[in-house]
Parts: structure tokens; sequence; C-alpha cells
């Protein structure tokens, strides 16, 4: 179908023929064409295309989205195929902008024509055929009236509607023959910079409120504004700094952005590719069970967690979002560098800049070689293995036993000096476990709970 370069992209086949001083019938020569500039070339294809309109012609015609993207390639398709020889199609046009009372035209460039299958709408078993008019979308400000649009910030006026007058023609041996149709057509044409403005705000705007419900560092005026607003400030209530909430954080706004984009560029939500899917779903697995293997290592042994509960330290207030997260934190595993987090950091970026450049035009087709994919599944596995094998609940069960223990010989003794000096170690003791709880779970222990509580009897052994 190397033919179809003979179709005779408007604005490369439309010559006008008082001009040119061809006969009418060659209008579509494409010997002739790029002579003359745009104003001709439209002004030559007013009358062919007006007697082509005014013909009655049942296609049926449809666009790939509500609106078209400016300076991007789209295309038309007309049902039934009007024509099984493309080498002998020639397709005219050009588009019309009205604006403050005044009409601009400009040609219509055709990049190629197909035929392309497609199920029919009655019975999904059966395929009908339609022709494919591919060409490229103008932008507003190539209109002699619109170019003062060109820098303007007002983006919620930079999508405007155009008219499209577009006819095809049998052409044979340089003679222009039967029309196959002819149509008026009302498109909405949205400009790439406004897209560009609006998404940038979309992405601020979701970015701001994740910072906000953050929990915010106790630091005086806009230092605190300005630190809340980092990305690894944005963590659970505990203030921990965490890799897979990042990675979360950064695929999300990227992939919604872009689907705001793609959304505002051409008024429909883009379908996702399945790699971009299964990186998603790799990345809020990770979370998730992040989360999951968090909650089951708050749980204290039986007896620890019957003492801390005599004690009433589950009673305590919860504490305040006094502790701030730190960067580093996100690449070490009680208190050392961790390699796995290291890796799964640098391809999360890596992925992430890939998806970026790649461009919201790709999402559907986006593709994510698998062995990557598995790399990915591997660090995040790791990562969570890491985080479910270090034992942060150790030390407070040690503290927890030791405090039960300075108790007991409290209560054996008699000796006032040796009372004096066992609630003394308590007290101690009771400092360091308070500190470990309350990064815990959370809770902000008053000085009153530190003390050796007399009338708490040490919790019996489980049966």
């Amino acid at each position: 179908m190397k033919q179809w370069f003979c179709i005779f992209a408007c604005g490369l086949s439309l010559i006008p023929a008082a001009a040119a001083g061809l006969p009418p019938a060659e209008i579509c020569s494409p010997l002739h064409a790029g002579g003359l500039p745009a104003p001709e070339r439209v002004q030559a294809m007013r009358a062919p295309i007006a007697a082509a309109i005014a013909t009655l012609d049942n296609a049926k015609i449809e666009l790939p989205s509500p609106s078209l993207a400016s300076g991007n390639v789209s295309y038309l398709s007309i049902t039934p195929n009007f024509a099984e020889q493309l080498d002998k199609v020639c397709v005219l046009g050009y588009f019309e902008l009205e604006r403050q009372g005044e009409i601009q035209a400009i040609p219509l460039l055709v990049e190629h024509v197909e035929v392309a299958q497609r199920p029919h709408p009655g019975d999904p078993n059966q395929a009908i055929a339609s022709t494919r008019i591919y060409f490229r979308t103008p932008r507003i400000e190539e209109f002699a009236n619109a170019r003062e649009m060109r820098g303007n910030w007002r983006f919620w006026q930079r999508h405007q509607t155009v008219q499209l007058k577009i006819a095809a023609f049998h052409y044979d041996e340089g003679q222009r023959g039967e029309v196959y149709f002819g149509r008026k057509l009302a498109l909405t044409i949205s400009n790439k910079s406004s897209s560009v403005l609006a998404a940038l705000l979309f992405a601020a705007a979701f970015y701001l409120i994740a910072a906000a419900v953050a929990p915010a560092p106790q630091l005086p005026g806009w230092r605190r504004a300005c630190t809340r607003l980092l990305p690894w400030k944005i963590s659970g209530a505990s203030g921990q700094a965490s890799l897979s909430q990042l990675q979360m954080l950064v695929f999300t706004l990227i992939v919604a952005t872009l689907l705001f984009y793609q959304w505002l560029r051409t008024g429909l939500l883009q379908e996702i590719s399945s790699d971009l899917l299964y990186l998603i779903g790799i990345s809020t697995a990770g979370a998730a069970s992040t989360q999951i293997t968090t909650s089951f290592k708050k749980t204290l042994e039986t007896e620890s967690y019957a003492y801390a509960q005599q004690l009433g330290w589950f009673n305590a207030p919860p504490a305040g979002p006094a502790r701030r997260a730190r960067a580093r934190e996100m690449l070490m595993t009680e208190q050392r560098f961790d390699i796995y987090k290291f890796q799964m950091l640098v391809f999360t970026f890596v992925i992430a800049a890939y998806v970026i450049a790649s461009g919201a035009d790709q999402l559907g087709h986006l593709q994510i070689s698998a062995t990557l994919l598995a790399l990915m599944g591997m660090s995040q596995g790791a990562y969570v293995g890491g985080h479910a094998t270090a034992d942060h609940l150790r030390p407070l069960q040690e503290q927890l036993q030791g405090m039960l223990s300075l108790q007991q010989r409290y209560q054996a003794s008699t000796d006032a000096q040796i009372r004096a000096a066992l609630q003394l170690r308590f007290r101690q003791a009771a400092t360091q476990a308070a500190t470990l709880f309350g990064s815990i779970y959370g809770r902000l222990l008053p000085p009153e709970m530190l003390e050796l509580p007399l009338e708490v009897q040490a919790p019996s052994a489980p049966d």
C-alpha cells in the first residue's frame, strides 16, 4: 500500500487551477504541489469541496477522540470504505477558524490513507472495512487571526473549535472524477502548552494535598512549611521515612498526571499498558506488605503485652508528629545501610524517567522488559523481607521483662535502701522502654507512668 503517498496530501496536492494555468480537472495533480502559498491553495479548493459537500452521501465519519491534539497526527474513519484503489484517491480539505468576526483558513495536510478492518457493530464476529485518512492537526497559532494567543497564559481559553471542510474524489489519468464524500465537521483542537500547564498544576495540587496531611515537624514558621514538602516527609504517622511509600507516591503522581494531560488533549482517559499496570501493582503490593508486616511486628509476647497493659501504657495519649523523618532512613535498616533498598530506589527512578520520557501518548503501549519487572519484584521482595526480619520489638520486650523483674524484687524486699535503689533502676529502665514503646505504638508516656507502680501485681504466666 505504499501508493498512499500518491494520495495528494491536501496542502501538497491542492494547486489552484487558475493561478497555475491548469485546467480545473488537474487540481489534484501532485506534479504541481507546493507551488503556491497556502491561502491560494485554499482558494483553489473551495469550489470543488463545496460541490462535494452539497452532494448527498451516506458516509459515516468518526473521530478517534472528542478533542484533537494540536501538532499531532490524527485520523478520520469513513465507513463504508469508499475506494479499493487508494492510489486513485484525491483528498482535499482545509480548516477554518472564526475569531473576532474574522475567518481564516489553512490547508489540510494529509499524511496517508489506509483501509482498516473493525468489528461490525451488529455482529462482533464480522468485520467491516473503513477508510482512514491520517492528517496533521494544526496548531491554533498557525491561523493568522489567532497568533496573538501565542504566549497567552490564560490556558482555559486556548481550546478552540474549528471547521474542517473535507472531500475525497476519484482521480485517474490527470482527471478528477466522481465524489466519494464531502463533509463539513466541527472539531475541537486542544493546545499543548495549556495542557502541559494544567497537568503540572494538577500534579502540584495533589502533591500539596499529600504534604498537608503528612505529619508536620515541630519547626518554626516557614521552615515547617518547607520541610513538610520534602517527599520523604510524606510518611506514616510514626514519622519513619518509607521507601515503599515514596515509590507509590512517584508512580502515582507520574501516571495520574500523564493521564490527566492526555485527557485534556483528547477528551478521553487513555488505557495504560499491562506492563505499567504490573509495575504499579508491584509497588502497591510492596507498600501493603510492609504495612502488614509492621502490624504483625507490633504484637508483643503475651506476658509483655499484659504487663504493658497493666502499666496503662496503651492508654497513654497519642504522640504528636514530633519525630522528623530523614531521607537516609529510606536506605537504612536497623541503622545500617541496606543495599536492597538502594537497589529498589535506583530502579524506581530509572523506570520513572522512562515513563516520563515515553510521554502520555504511549501509556497504552508502554513496554517494560520482563527482566526489569522481575528485578523490581525481587527488590521489592527483598525490601519487604528485610523489613520483616528487622526485630524492633525485642529490645522493648527485654526492657519490659527487666522492669517486671525489678518490680518483683522490689515487692519481695523489705530493706528500705534496696527498695529505693530498685525504684531508681525501675525509673531508668521505664524511661528507655517508654522511648521504644512510643516509637512503635505512637504513644507519649507522661512521667507519672514511668514510676514503679506499687499497687500493680506482676502478670501471671499464661496457661
